[in-house]
């Protein structure tokens, strides 16, 4: 039995602390949290892999964490694969005063308190759909368990909130991405850029586009990092140069999940940064110009 671990960014510890106390209170179900993909792996890849394989998903929802894009795709993507959410969906909510407190899709799941109460419900819920462990023996391990994960519900109640990011215009954009290129080491990853905020429909139509490009790319070392520039550019950096043919392939994945007429699309792949390296003003020239997607593209 496969159980699939979400989390974002402070439920990370939780997750990781209950990702170890599945291995010891049931002997036959495989776990998967997502810091545990080894090095060199294509991860998004690996995560679509194990999404589509998934018989129970644990979502770990803090306030903090509740609207973040990436938890979301991911907790589609397990309502999608599960056939009945309300028993293979389980969402723990770690530092709620009530359930009434969570806004979102999340409501529609099996929604449990971080009690030891609620967590011994929700493994019964698992327990049921195939390992099959003696209530008993599962009472008895979870009682074991269950101090090291109120630990780490200790701890992430303790510690401050994260800072909001700050919006920013697009001259401040283009500035940083000028600084960035400039500064860009060839050898490097690509350069990240804080992006401002996306709604979360524009932000899962990039989680599956990216994943459409690695089914493509299927086989070769590479890496995508797709983002927007601003609220009508999109950039996709590639760790690999791509050539025309794969270019207008790219252009016309994109257009299938970005139809709207104003969005276009820079790839940024190794030559493409080669040369802004080289004459880095052109990129402010590329995200500021009316020209349509295809001069972009062919930059």
């Amino acid at each position: 039995m496969k159980v699939f671990i979400s989390w974002s960014q402070n439920s990370r510890e939780f997750a990781g602390a209950l990702n170890s106390a599945m291995e010891r209170l049931f002997d036959t179900v495989e776990t998967f949290y997502s810091p545990e993909i080894p090095a060199g792996e294509q991860w998004l890849n690996m995560i679509e892999e194990e999404l589509s394989n998934t018989d129970f998903g644990i979502i770990c929802i803090t306030k903090g964490n509740q609207k973040a894009q990436w938890l979301n795709y991911e907790a589609g993507a397990l309502s999608r694969q599960v056939s009945d959410r309300r028993k293979r969906l389980g969402v723990i909510l770690l530092d709620f005063d009530e359930k009434n407190d969570v806004d979102g899709p999340f409501k529609n799941f099996q929604m449990k308190m971080a009690t030891i109460e609620e967590f011994k419900s929700l493994m019964k819920s698992l327990n049921e759909l195939g390992p099959n462990v003696k209530d008993d023996v599962l009472n008895d391990r979870i009682d074991r368990e269950w101090p090291k994960l109120e630990e780490e519900l200790t701890k992430l109640k303790m510690s401050p909130d994260e800072a909001p990011i700050p919006d920013r215009s697009i001259d401040d954009k283009v500035d940083e991405l000028l600084g960035l290129v400039r500064d860009f080491d060839k050898a490097s990853t690509p350069p990240v850029i804080t992006s401002f905020a996306v709604p979360a429909d524009v932000r899962l139509r990039g989680r599956t586009f990216v994943s459409k490009l690695y089914m493509m790319t299927k086989g070769r070392d590479i890496r995508f990092d797709f983002r927007a520039i601003n609220e009508t550019t999109d950039m996709l950096d590639i760790t690999a140069s791509m050539s025309e043919q794969e270019k207008r392939t790219i252009s016309s994945y994109y257009r299938v999940f970005f139809p709207e007429s104003a969005r276009r699309l820079i790839i940024a792949d190794v030559a493409w940064k080669d040369a802004m390296i080289i004459s880095a003003d052109e990129v402010a020239d590329t995200l500021l110009s009316p020209e349509p997607l295809g001069s972009a593209l062919s930059s």
